[in-house]
């Protein structure tokens, strides 16, 4: 297809081909970029206020919370998670069955163009899976959250014995 493209172009100008070949490179490489980078555009996310949860002695998993904002015009399909210390990440909500409740695990959750997914104690979490080196409290840990798209946001979370000051509950986030 860019050779068919380069060849018309060169015809077109009606000079040797040879003299054309750099300057339509150029022209056709920044055009692939701004092609590449306008099928993402519409993914910008954003972190906020997130902490992961200080383990105790022996465990080998532990939780992080925050929000993830799309800053976007388009929805993005979250696909996963992955951080610097576990050896699997997961998204998990509560569900309520009858007076019970329990953890499942999600496998991919939609963002609405400028909204903002929470992830907090008692809902929606991400899980922290084989702990090897478990981070010290105060000390930060790389969390990525993965689009279907291809894309990847990450942040850098504090370890926190609770959650910091306001932070209990999405109540008092601002957009």
């Amino acid at each position: 297809m860019i050779a068919l493209l380069k060849r018309a172009a060169n015809q077109s100008l009606g000079k040797p081909r040879r003299r054309r070949w750099p300057a339509l490179n150029g022209i056709f490489l920044s055009a692939a970029i701004l092609v590449a980078s306008a099928a993402h555009s519409g993914e910008i996310l954003h972190w906020q206020s997130v902490w992961v949860r200080a383990m105790p002695p022996g465990a080998q998993v532990t939780a992080a919370y925050g929000n993830l904002m799309n800053h976007g015009d388009e929805t993005v399909q979250l696909s996963g998670i992955r951080s610097s210390v576990s050896g699997e990440a997961q998204m998990h909500d509560v569900m309520a069955e009858g007076d019970q409740r329990r953890m499942v695990q999600v496998m991919s959750v939609e963002i609405e163009p400028h909204a903002t997914l929470v992830f907090e104690p008692g809902g929606r979490h991400i899980m922290l899976l084989e702990v090897s080196n478990p981070p010290t409290e105060g000390s930060t840990v790389e969390i990525c959250a993965l689009s279907a798209a291809g894309t990847e946001s990450c942040t850098q979370a504090t370890v926190e014995r609770q959650a910091p000051n306001g932070h209990e509950n999405h109540t008092g986030h601002h957009h």
